[in-house]
């Protein structure tokens, strides 16, 4: 097959056409926008990748459950996937849980059941009964497996065959190769994703910046989710895929967001969560016990991993319906909305204000009364969902297509006060009635929310303590000594441009950026790049030597600054300040470029590079030395990889040799390291290294993958 023959899809996957219609090998993620407005439309036969799920981007790359949606509820037909006996089980498994939801809700959920609860099993049921069927829909009626064989060849019909083996995918028709496309489908790297923001941009106390309005089949906008701000942080809820490139763009950074709410695990809700959970730094997930439960049997089955492997990758707080928990100084509520799987919705409020989101649901009172009469819903859950929540200075409300979601012309009946608080999400801004008085909510940092909460005093302390719990070393001061540290800093800021470190001065101050990007300079050459939370100017202050680089304002400017003696002061008696003094003696040696040239981490961001760098421990091993304890960075040399005695491969300068995923786990090796050559490197301290992974799990899981594969 020619290359004018394949097509390859924007967001990944490529499309082949056939007799039969076009078949697509590989889904990534909103991968049915890039086919809606094609000529040929959505296919209806996909391929199952070899892996699921690419590392490296955190997407899945077998995401069909919008396109089995798609051709069954729009087109009346099922789709045909294409799978190897061994992927069978793990697809309609995923597929069953996005479609119809779990097999049961978490039974600790609804420990003290009253009127008010939802009954998910029985409103689970009222969706997914099919009046054109006139019974329960099956996973049968949406799609049709195909499994090959042993040799991988597959029949469809029409004499139409696929072989897809452990090099490429062929299509036979009529016995005769049509065309083939070698290797994994694509998978386009990240895009550019800076913006014209306006800067500085002042966090608010609460506040919203909606990242997507859009829904799952709307080609023209990205998926529905936004950054809820409270006191200045940031609290994703139900990122879109590449979420966290579209922030960076804006010059938000990674651990602004430490914390995310998953309302429910639908593709168009859940696609960004695990790109966020493999992110810098680890982050605490808000969610219900139910949702949970299938946001884990979801991914840990596409990522190959144990549940209980998957679960240590990030922290998890349970929330439970209508009881009130507080989230960064918020009163936040979160309650079931009404939805064809579980689903939460959330009220928030802070400082005299307030907002509510409910997520996706069906508001229609009609509906909501006619069901309460059928016993689907309970008087008092009822009661709830019909009650309009119009009390909320900013209403973030979903509109659709019903039978799962809230028609138009519901909202359109709203009172004007309460249409000009309500912004709707989840739509496709073609398709609002005109004159309904509904507005699609604006995205973009640009176009930020703020409510202005009014706030007391403690305003300031708590953003010098929230900087100083994501700066690694600043997180492991005692109380007494943070206290002293607070009291002692103060914030300053600079223009795009100032140099405010000079090489060959004296080290007077400590800096720790709040925001905007910090650049290094050595020889006249841009050399790192520091930004939030990251901290310098800490080695002429440990060691007394002259500064060693320039250091200018790459944007604006804000920090923390401490002076020396403060410094000095607070760290003194510490375990810090050693490991400081190491971290200015690795910085005299080329561990910095290492870790800048490796394949596998050279994606780390400075503040990682950082922490490895106050872990390495320059090294020399002879051939033959066993590396079976504690892994070791190559900086010259080679490293046999072994799997039990047999030697499965090597690996050089700029790899890790050890099991990450192993230490990652605390669980036995799988594999082994053994010098080959003379090996000069930096050794990391297991548990340190441990500590280090069970923060940073992307690390790992990178790791992991530069050992085993794509898989």
């Amino acid at each position: 097959m020619s290359s004018e023959d394949v097509r390859f899809l924007p967001r990944g996957g490529v499309v082949l056409p056939s007799s039969i219609g076009q078949i697509q090998y590989g889904a990534v993620p909103e991968t049915i926008k890039d086919t809606l407005t094609t000529p040929e439309g959505v296919p209806n036969i996909f391929v199952v990748p070899r892996h699921f799920f690419a590392r490296d981007r955190g997407i899945l790359l077998a995401e069909l459950e919008f396109p089995v949606y798609w051709n069954y509820f729009i087109l009346g037909k099922r789709t045909t996937i294409v799978c190897r006996p061994d992927q069978q089980d793990t697809v309609a498994h995923v597929l069953a849980e996005a479609c119809f939801g779990p097999a049961r809700p978490d039974p600790n959920e609804f420990a003290r059941p009253n009127d008010a609860q939802p009954d998910l099993s029985r409103e689970m049921r009222y969706f997914r009964y099919d009046t054109r069927l006139g019974r329960t829909t099956q996973l049968s009626d949406l799609v049709d497996f195909h499994v090959t064989d042993e040799h991988g060849r597959v029949g469809l019909r029409d004499n139409v065959e696929l072989v897809h083996d452990d090099r490429e995918l062929v299509l036979l028709e009529g016995g005769k190769a049509r065309g083939r496309f070698a290797g994994d489908p694509t998978v386009p790297p990240l895009r550019d994703g800076s913006h014209d923001a306006p800067r500085p941009f002042q966090r608010p106390r609460l506040g919203v910046t909606v990242i997507g309005s859009g829904h799952g089949f709307d080609p023209g906008n990205r998926t529905s989710g936004f950054l809820l701000w409270i006191d200045g942080r940031g609290v994703l809820v139900d990122p879109p895929v590449d979420a966290l490139d579209w922030l960076a763009g804006y010059d938000v950074h990674a651990r602004h967001v430490d914390t995310l709410v998953l309302t429910h695990c639908h593709a168009d809700h859940d696609g960004g969560t695990l790109q966020k959970i493999l992110q810098e730094d680890r982050i605490t997930l808000y969610t219900t016990p139910t949702v949970l439960s299938s946001f884990v049997n979801k991914y840990a089955r596409l990522m190959g991993m144990r549940r209980s492997a998957f679960r240590k990758l990030f922290d998890f707080v349970p929330v439970h319906h209508g009881e009130p928990i507080t989230l960064h100084g918020a009163h936040v509520v979160f309650r079931y909305s009404f939805h064809s799987i579980p689903c939460i919705g959330l009220e928030v409020s802070h400082g005299g204000k307030s907002l509510v989101y409910p997520s996706d649901t069906l508001y229609d009172p009609d509906v909501l009364i006619r069901l309460r009469d059928q016993e689907v819903l309970t008087q008092e859950r009822a009661r709830q969902l019909i009650r309009f929540p119009a009390q909320h200075e900013l209403i973030l409300h979903e509109a659709g297509v019903p039978p799962i979601h809230t028609p138009f012309t519901v909202l359109a009946r709203l009172e004007e006060s309460v249409k000009k608080r309500l912004h709707l999400v989840h739509v496709s801004a073609v398709s609002i009635p005109a004159d309904s008085g509904l507005n699609v909510a604006r995205t973009g940092l640009e176009h930020t929310i703020d409510l202005q909460p009014s706030m007391g005093s403690a305003v300031d302390l708590m953003e010098v303590l929230d900087i100083m719990s994501h700066c690694d070393i600043l997180a492991e001061l005692p109380a007494s000594r943070a206290a002293e540290f607070v009291r002692a800093t103060e914030r300053k800021t600079w223009p795009a441009g100032t140099r405010f470190i000079a090489r060959g001065e004296r080290g007077e101050d400590f800096f720790v950026i709040i925001s905007g990007q910090a650049a290094v300079y050595k020889n006249g050459h841009e050399f790192k790049v520091y930004s939030s939370y990251d901290y310098l100017g800490e080695s002429a202050l440990v060691t007394d030597h002259p500064r060693s680089a320039d250091v200018y304002a790459k944007t604006e400017l804000t920090a923390l600054v401490l002076r020396r003696s403060d410094f000095l002061r607070i760290m003194r008696g510490t375990r810090l300040l050693p490991r400081l003094a190491h971290l200015a003696r690795l910085r005299e040696l080329p561990s910095w470029e290492l870790l800048e040239g490796s394949d596998t981490l050279k994606s780390l961001t400075p503040s990682q590079r950082t922490q490895l760098q106050t872990l390495m421990e320059p090294v020399e091993l002879e051939p033959g030395t066993r590396l079976d304890h504690e892994p070791v960075l190559v900086g010259e040399g080679r490293v046999e990889v072994l799997r039990g005695a047999r030697v499965v491969g090597e690996v050089g300068p700029g790899a890790l040799a050890g099991d990450a995923q192993a230490i990652f786990q605390s669980r036995p090796h799988t594999f082994h390291f053994r010098c080959c050559t003379k090996v000069a490197g930096y050794r990391l301290p297991v548990e340190a290294f441990r500590h280090f992974l069970l923060h940073n799990p992307g690390v790992a899981m990178r790791l992991a993958h530069s050992l085993t594969g794509p898989a």
